[in-house]
Order: structure tokens, then sequence, then C-alpha cells
């Protein structure tokens, strides 16, 4: 029996990996210490505080878990790229990665970051794109992987790391950019922005999910983009939601200056994804945008009946 247990489970991302986890045929353990979780049929909950790590010991001793995805982190929006909080990431990541094979696991999916990646490249190759990360996440996330694969080979323990780029999607936080653009499109607004013509590659969350559940489901090892393999412009996701959300919202591009820590151009490369998984998204741009749009749509609703 593939048992797993899933870190972040009731994330951002976490959270749609559960029912794929459960159809894949996983016994699924997952991770929670803030917040409501949400109930999945055949999802087993645990409330842990991964910082404490004599209590991450013993829930896995308990569990013997044969699988580890790990998705949790600190990501609050504007404050996650150079928080210290970094610092006890990286660190409760190894201790629960060192309980999981000390007690006999056998495969390990960490989610890493495009912020991995020397930016000024522009389009990403996991196998010959230099990581040169210019933030303390990015940095961090980079010296987590190097040094859970090394730890890995020498314990022969099968592992792989998903980078992660950019994601949009139901749960996601309000004041990112796609929530920002839909919500004032919804509430009839002027939404300012930069220019958009920023590059990059977007992809719903619930394909980013599903990529992290057949890799882990798979036995193949190292680095893996976890994208869409398709680049749009911001402007051009911008209008694509215009045009969904008919009425007198806009959105201003250029009335906000570009921030000059933004590359022009950032998107990913998914040979691997693609050829050696055999994994596609099966959101188009506009489908994800449709069903995100009426995800806040239904939320905003239930705001109303409950105030």
């Amino acid at each position: 029996m593939k048992r797993v247990i899933v870190s972040g489970a009731n994330g951002f991302i976490g959270c749609h990996t559960l029912p794929l986890l459960v159809n894949a045929g996983f016994e699924v353990h997952a991770l929670n210490w803030l917040g409501e979780a949400a109930q999945v049929e055949g999802v087993s909950w645990h409330k842990v505080d991964l910082m404490d790590h004599s209590a991450v010991d013993t829930l896995l001793h308990n569990l013997q878990v044969t699988h580890l995805l790990h998705l949790a982190w600190y990501t609050e929006h504007g404050k996650f790229w150079h928080a210290a909080e970094n610092l006890q990431w990286v660190a409760c990541s190894l201790n629960l990665l060192k309980c999981f094979v000390g007690l006999g696991g056998k495969r390990v999916l960490m989610a890493g970051s495009c912020a991995e990646y020397d930016w000024s490249k522009g389009h990403c190759f996991e196998q010959s794109t230099e990581c040169l990360p210019a933030s303390l996440y990015g940095t961090s996330k980079h010296a987590l992987h190097q040094i859970a694969q090394a730890y890995c080979a020498q314990s022969n323990i099968s592992f792989a790391w998903g980078r992660i780029f950019f994601l949009y999607g139901s749960g996601e936080a309000a004041s990112r950019f796609v929530p920002t653009v839909i919500n004032g499109m919804l509430r009839q607004e002027k939404v300012p922005c930069s220019d958009g013509t920023q590059l990059r590659d977007f992809m719903h969350v619930e394909d980013v999910a599903s990529a992290f559940v057949a890799l882990l489901a798979s036995d193949l090892t190292g680095a893996f983009n976890i994208a869409s393999g398709e680049s749009c412009t911001l402007r051009e996701i911008g209008e694509k939601v215009m045009r969904q959300i008919k009425g007198d919202g806009r959105i201003e591009f250029g009335a906000l200056p570009n921030c000059q820590s933004d590359p022009a151009v950032l998107t990913a490369d998914i040979a691997r994804l693609r050829d050696e998984l055999g994994w596609r998204p099966s959101h188009s741009p506009e489908e994800g945008l449709a069903e995100t749009i009426e995800w806040w749509k239904s939320n905003a609703n239930s705001r109303l009946k409950t105030s």
C-alpha cells in the first residue's frame, strides 16, 4: 500500500492534491496546523506543527508512510520574498526529510520555485539554466533542494523536485494579480496596473496539483518545471478576464510603473514534464479563468449572505 504524508495540505496547491492522491491509490495523511481542514473522503488529517521536531518524529513513527509530498512553506503575499521565516522552513523541511528517511520512507517530492533560477535568462530549462536566486526565498528553496537531493542520494531514496512557476485558481490570495483583476472587474472598477508586457507562464492550480501527483506516483527523479509550457503577457490575461466579465470595469494598463526587479520574460521549458512524465495541463487559459471567475463570484455571494 502506498501511504503518503502531505504537508501544506490545506494550502492553495495542497488542497487540490488530496482527491487526486486518493484516486491514484494512495492512503493519504494530510498535515494541518492552522485554519480549517477540508473534509475529503479517504483523507486522514493530523494536526502538527512542523516546527516541533519531536512531534513530527512521533507522527511519522506512528504512520510509517512510504511517500512524502512536501508543499508547506511561508507564503504571505508581499512578505515571503525576504522574510526570515524562510530560514525556519529550511530547517523544519530538513527535519521532516530526516525523519521520513530514517523511518524507511521510499520516495520524496518537494515543492521548489522558479525563484531559484537566474531570471536574466528569461526561458528556464531544468538541466541548463543556472540557479542564481535574487531573494532569500529563492536562495532558501535552492539550498533545500541541494541538501535534500544529496541526502536522498546517499540514503538511496527516490527524490524529485518540482519548480513551480505562476499559478491561479480558486482559493488564491485576493491580493495577487489574477484575483485583483477578476474582483475589480466584478465590482465594475478601474484597476490600475503596470504596462502588462511581462511574459509569464501561468497554469491553473488544479493542473499544478495534478502535475505534482503524477510526478509523485512516478519513479522519475531530479528537478521538474511545473508549468504549462504556454506563455502570455499579463496584458493578455487581463484582456481575457475583461472579455469574460462584461461591464464597465477596466484595467488601466500603464497606470502603475513596472517593478524594476521583474524580468521582462520568465517562462518555463516543460520537456521533462511532457516527454518523460507524459503529462499535460487539462485547462486552457479561457477555461481556467472562467472557473476562477465563477469561484470568486460564488465567494462574493457567500460573503454577502453571511454579512
